[in-house]
Order: structure tokens, then sequence, then C-alpha cells
């Protein structure tokens, strides 16, 4: 249950903390002293979008802040996966700042809103005023017989969504082979070229690097062949006045053989110079040996600027280097082997769709009959529900339509759609066509009085949602609030007398002004300032009569608490 609610900078809330009870808490007050500000705050912490216009004049940011405590298992299971620890108090966090920085935290640890909207689905369930539209959409009452449903409906829901999802897999991939056949055969034309101009062309990885190293020798040959000439010659001392550098150290080594025996220290030396001889000696003879094979053939030379005419060609088309053609090529070569063997792909196709659609609908089917018998169920409970309610002749049915294949959707076959009569005789007629304003307030706190307890939710919150009702009818929600906080918190913002009187703790939302700022302040009230307030409900002023009638609501309404315990 949501134990402490602290709030800080919102609107006209400097700084609030309530402390919540079990069971029924009411909130009441003056239009306009700020109810609204408590349940903009409670959908804060339910991942709402954040409105910037909620920080206080003057501040840079807000925040709120929930305890709770009391977790189910389902919130311990969503805790184990998010990787908290399983603590049973959870502390919830979410801040706002005019720069539109969003800080949301759960024990301290940081979430995303989808994160914190998965987390506080099973915690707390908001039902403003206006919730009964959604009742009114038909195409929201197939995932309300679905939540009603669920342990039957959930497993069949899952397996007819992995067919269809295959079945139109399927279907998408047969219909762009099918009806794309012209397409088909001028890709395959293309593809096919493409493939053939580069197997043709036969380049290899690395042979770029090759083909410019060859233009840049013959590019450079002159200058090479002379180079080479040239280290040749000084080497051998060819077309010089002096013996060449292999002879001279060849001299140096024969000079130190001669002394060698009469010094230690030579002899290292010697092998040292020996050594670079005979090294000096093969460089000088390979050298030479590059020089006189060196020969560049004008038509080697023209068909190595062909090729890298041709690299370029394909580099323009197909890639900027050749890996990225040959990449290139074999992707299309992929796609073209699939194109041309299509024709086979769409017998295969053909047969699998035949599989899929039988499977399809026998799946379909299970998931009708599971929801027809969902249905009765939820027509009954539905039904007495709205007769505790008062409306004693009020008929509902839930009505579900065969769409068949052509018409199928992710959730089914099915159409879903809520009848509803008010009185006795009258056809029972679409819910959006027949239901008044009170009477919707009743129907949605009834469906929710049965999909709160099979989802588990712990606190429940409802914001006026007595809009449109009065007098007997008042009383009557009130009563039926009563009976749905002996499974769950309520939290109920109401302007009804009726509906205030059986809470078990009541609230008064009063705003003041103070230090020339207007402020909204929240606190609890005692015995005798619940008195006062529910008279201010009745007659909208404090009289005798009005407190009498106060006394007698609560009084009232301790008896039916006795009674229902």
């Amino acid at each position: 249950m949501l134990e402490r609610l602290t709030i800080k900078n919102i609107a006209l809330i400097r700084e609030q903390s309530i402390e919540f009870s079990d069971g029924l808490n009411v909130l009441t007050g003056e239009t306009g002293a700020g109810k609204s500000l408590i349940i903009d705050s409670l959908s804060l912490l339910l991942g709402e979008k954040a409105d910037k216009s909620l920080i206080s004049h003057g501040q840079t940011s807000a925040s709120v802040e929930a305890v709770f405590t009391g977790l189910s298992e389902n919130v311990l299971s969503l805790l184990d996966e998010f990787g908290l620890d399983r603590d049973d108090t959870l502390i919830i966090s979410r801040k706002i700042s005019l720069d539109g920085k969003n800080d949301c935290r759960v024990n301290g640890t940081l979430f995303t809103l989808s994160m914190l909207k998965r987390l506080t689905a099973p915690l707390m369930d908001l039902h403003g005023q206006f919730e009964h539209q959604n009742l009114l959409k038909v195409a929201n009452h197939i995932d309300i017989l679905d939540s009603f449903g669920n342990l039957e409906i959930s497993p069949l829901l899952e397996k007819y969504q992995i067919c269809y999802t295959k079945y139109e897999e399927n279907q998408n991939e047969l219909r762009g082979l099918v009806t794309n056949d012209k397409e088909r055969e001028r890709l395959i034309d293309l593809y096919s070229y493409q493939v053939e101009e580069i197997d043709n062309a036969g380049f290899y990885e690395g042979e770029e690097e090759e083909l410019k190293e060859f233009r840049n020798q013959v590019l450079h040959s002159e200058r090479i062949l002379e180079t080479l000439q040239n280290v040749v010659s000084l080497g051998k001392g060819d077309g010089y006045e002096f013996s060449g550098i292999a002879e001279s150290v060849k001299k140096m080594s024969s000079l130190l053989a001669s002394i060698s025996e009469y010094s230690k220290e030579i002899q290292p030396q010697l092998d040292r110079i020996e050594s670079l001889k005979i090294e000096l000696e093969d460089t000088i003879d390979t050298l030479e040996e590059i020089k006189d094979n060196m020969y560049f053939d004008e038509q080697k030379a023209k068909q190595n600027e062909e090729r890298l005419d041709l690299l370029s060609s394909l580099k323009k088309k197909y890639g900027s280097s050749v890996s990225e053609i040959i990449e290139y090529r074999n992707k299309t070569a992929n796609e073209l082997e699939k194109l041309v063997s299509s024709e086979n792909r769409v017998i295969e196709l053909k047969k699998e769709q035949e599989k899929l659609e039988k499977e399809l609908c026998e799946r379909a089917d299970k998931l009708s009959k599971a929801r027809k018998e969902s249905a009765l169920k939820m027509q009954t409970e539905v039904t007495a529900e709205l007769k505790s309610l008062g409306m004693k002749s009020a008929s509902f049915v839930i009505k579900i339509d065969a769409l068949g294949l052509e018409n199928r959707t992710v959730k089914g076959f099915d159409r879903v759609e809520f009848m509803f009569s008010a009185n006795l005789g009258e056809e029972v007629k679409p819910l959006k066509a027949v239901a008044s304003g009170g009477e919707m307030s009743r129907f949605m706190l009834a469906v929710k009085n049965i999909t709160a307890k099979i989802e588990g939710i712990s606190t429940l919150i409802f914001d006026e949602i007595d809009t449109g009702v009065s007098g007997m009818m008042a009383l009557v929600l009130g009563e039926k609030l009563c009976k749905v906080s002996s499974f769950a918190q309520v939290i109920c913002v109401t302007h009804l007398a009726q509906v205030a009187s059986f809470g078990k703790t009541h609230f008064l939302i009063e705003k003041s002004e103070k230090d020339g700022r207007t402020l909204t302040s929240v606190y609890p009230l005692d015995k005798q300032g619940r008195v006062k307030e529910i008279a201010r409900l009745v007659s909208g002023v404090i009289s005798q009569n009005a407190i009498s009638s106060a006394e007698e609501l609560l009084k009232n309404a301790e008896e039916f608490q006795k009674n229902l315990k």
C-alpha cells in the first residue's frame, strides 16, 4: 500500500507529506483548493508525461516521493527482474526540472519512465473523472475482457500471436514474390549483369596494390636503373679511380688478418669485417641481378593501366575497394539466387500458408471459446456489482462477433463490445449509446472492483468518479468504495458528503495565503474536523442542520463498516 506521499514545489504545494492508511482514504476541499495537484503528483509516479508548468513559480525543479509497504509477489518479481533487492519497503521518487531533465529513482537506483510504468502498474491504478471515456471505446473492450479472463485467455492469446506473426510474415513474403513478376525479371537481368561483370574482371584482394606498385616502377624506371647502376658500380669500383667498396672491405680483412695473431682484441673485429664483406658482396650481386633483369614491356605497362582503369570503373559502381566490390558481388549473387529460385519459394510458401492458416484458425477458435466462457462469468459478476450499486434492473451483455480470417488482428478473430441497459424492459444497446455520466461512473467502479482483484493491484486511486451521482446513489457509491477498500487501499478525491463519510482517514485540502503567496496544504481531520467538513459538503455552509446531517452520515457509515466486518 501507499504509506506516505511527499510533494515539493508542485504548483501551490511548497512542501507536503501525506501519511495514508489502509482502507478508504478520502480527500475533500473547496473547488480550486488543489485536489487535482495530488492526482497530478501521483500521475508523475506512474510514469506519465511531466508538465513543466507544474513546477512552483520561482522554483527550478519539483519532486514527488512515495513510500510503499506490504509489497505483493508481482512487485517483488519485478524487483528481481530489475536487479533490485526484495525489500519490503519501496521508495519511488521523481524529479522534474525546468531544463527538461527527468530523474526517476527506485530505492536509489535510476529508472527510465518505461521501467517506472511497469513497476507501478501492480502498485497503483488511477481512475479520473474522465476515465469512463476509455470504457466507451469499443477497441478497449477486448482488452478488459482478456484482463478478466487472464488465466485462461493469456496462454491461448500468446500461442495465437506466435502463429499470427508467422502467418503475416509468410503472407508478406508471398505477396512480394507473386505481385512483382516484372520487377523480379528486371532485377534478375540487372543482378546477372553485375555479377558477370565483376566475375569477368576477376580482381582479387591485394591486386590493386600490385597494379599501383607496377605503375610506380614504370613511371620511375629510368631513375631506378640509373641508381642501381651507380650503386653496383660504387660497390665494385667500376668507372671510379678508387677501388670499389667491396674491394676495400676485402683489403681491410686481409690487412687485419696479417696482425690478428699479435692481439686478441683484433680477431673479433676481423670476424665482423669478414661478415660485412660477405654480406656486402651478396647485396651488390643481388642489386646487379635486379638491374640486369629489370625490363619494362610497353605492352605489359599498357595492360596494367587498362586494368587500373577497369578497377576504377567498378569502384564507381560497386564499392571503394576490391574487398567492397567482392562483398557487393557476393550479396548480389545471393539475391539473384533467391530471385531465380523464387518460383520454388512461392510453392513452399503456399504450402506453409495452408498449414499456418489451419493452425491460426484453430488457435483463434480456442481463443474465442475461452473469451465466450469468460464473458459469461464477467456478465454475471458485473451485473451483480451493478445491482449492489443501486442499478437493480441493469442488464449487461458482452457481445462477441466472429470477424473471420480475412479480418484477423493480432488479438484474434473476435470483435468484443459491451452492451448495456439501465432500465427494465429496455433492449441492451452499445454502452456509449445508453449510459449517462452517473451510470458510467458506477459501471466503471463495478468493472474495476472485479478486475482489480484479478490484477492484484494494491492501491486504487479514484479522482471524482462520483461526478454525475447524487442522493441515494451517492450513498450506494460510498458503500461500494468501502467494500473495495476491504481488499485494496483506496484513495478517493470526492465532492460528495455521502462518499466522504465512509473514509477511514479523511484529508482536507485547503488553500491559504502566507507571506504574499498562495499555498495549498493537506492535513488529516480529527472527528470534529470531519463533522464540519462533511457538513460543508452537505449544504455549503456549516449550519446546525448541516452538522446534524453530517453526524448522521458518519453514524450510518460506521454502522455499515461494522456490519461489513
